[in-house]
């Protein structure tokens, strides 16, 4: 098989588990694991409420044996009963909800009342009359134009609309048509409930390795699976550009082809070693992650500025690569290599800004402490890669 795409996506099994790396370049850039029966966030569920506390304004919702899910009770005010509700909500009552966010370490997935069902051009929301539209629309009047759509939307239908970046170019007509079937789905999706059973998934959400595949891949993007039920499934929707392939080689399989498994343990090693011999040392912790960088097996003929400034900016390039590999998020502090001239400091926080530029998740570089110590942030999507490897595995 040839090894000529520098960017593709590797889909296979893992210790029980789907495992999703992306490559750019032929180097792993993002990983991810997922259990077959983990949720995903947006799926939709038929839940039963377990209990509510009062003195937090929570009811904990169970969404499949065994599986419980925080309800804020402040946040949802309008339950959808699958059944008439004229009271107050209590133990034992079925209500349609959706995974709004994934558990984190010890606290359970958050769940909503407000359905959301997403589309490649909009996202629709159910039981509200919000109008959005992506900041990556510049266009003022563009952003009016959806906007006025959205809201005729709203009063006729008395539901939401978020327009995605893709909507920025289609014509009326096929933003119409594609709001209608959301809008279809939706309404199925809500007459349908009252006649399936508790903990009946009514809406499964886009698995996580597509929304991988499909964001803002480079349009030349290879998926590389060896499951044939996931081929199956999703490659004849590949967008324009990207090629899945089916691997069958069972003589040599895809772990060993990607040398996945020695991937993993770097992935999740506390030291990093880089071409100069200088190295990083990764620890997460409860509250933030501290970075440490080291000279190491450097050779330094001269321990000047310039050196330092070398290193700082190699470890620069390997901090924002392994943030993502990882999914570290929260404050992230860094420890670089000690530089007296400002000129040096001034040139490695812009090269880190822009490095920040490039992670498709939200990362903010905020500035230089008085001790020297680089203050980030990562906005927090799935769990950090540590934590999916070794928690233990259960119905998310």
């Amino acid at each position: 098989m040839k090894e000529n795409m520098s960017n593709e996506v590797v889909i296979t099994h893992y210790k029980n588990q789907y495992l999703m790396v992306c490559f750019e370049n032929g180097r792993a850039v993002e990983m991810f694991l997922k259990t077959p029966e983990a949720l995903e966030i947006g799926d939709v569920f038929i839940g039963k409420v377990k209990n509510i506390v009062d003195n937090i304004q929570a009811a904990f919702v169970e969404v499949s044996p065994g599986v419980i899910g925080y309800y804020s009770l402040a946040s949802n005010s309008a339950h959808l009963s699958v059944r008439p509700l004229n009271r107050k909500l209590c133990p034992g009552d079925e209500i349609l909800v959706q995974v709004e966010r994934g558990s984190i370490k010890s606290k359970a997935p958050v769940l909503t009342s407000k359905i959301q069902l997403s589309g490649d051009s909009m996202v629709f929301l159910g039981n509200t009359d919000f109008v959005g539209v992506s900041k990556k629309i510049m266009s003022s009047e563009r952003r009016e134009q959806l906007k006025r759509l959205g809201k005729e939307f709203s009063r006729a239908f008395g539901t939401g609309v978020i327009f995605r970046t893709k909507s920025d170019t289609m014509t009326e007509n096929e933003i119409r048509e594609a709001y209608q079937q959301l809008l279809v789905e939706y309404n199925n999706l809500m007459s349908t409930a009252s006649c399936r059973t508790c903990y009946s998934k009514m809406y499964a959400a886009e698995n996580n390795w597509l929304k991988y595949v499909h964001a803002d891949r480079p349009m030349e993007l290879r998926v590389l699976t060896d499951i044939p039920e996931v081929y199956e499934r999703f490659h004849s929707d590949a967008v324009e550009g990207h090629r899945w392939e089916l691997y069958t080689d069972e003589t040599y399989p895809l772990v060993k082809l990607k040398s996945l498994e020695t991937q993993m343990e770097r992935a999740l090693s506390k030291n990093v070693w880089m071409k100069s011999g200088a190295s990083l040392v990764i620890e997460p912790t409860e509250t933030l992650t501290a970075i440490d960088v080291n000279t190491s097996k450097t050779e330094l003929r001269k321990k000047n500025e310039e050196v330092f400034y070398q290193i700082n900016i190699e470890a620069a390039r390997e901090i924002c690569r392994q943030l993502r590999l990882r999914n570290l998020s929260g404050m992230i502090l860094v420890d670089f290599i000690n530089m007296s001239s400002e000129d040096y400091n001034h040139r490695l926080m812009s090269e880190l800004k822009k490095l920040a530029k490039s992670d498709p998740v939200q990362l903010h570089v905020i500035d230089m402490t008085a001790l020297g110590l680089v203050e980030i942030t990562r906005k927090r999507t799935y769990r950090p890669l540590h934590e999916q490897v070794n928690r233990k595995w259960f119905h998310e």
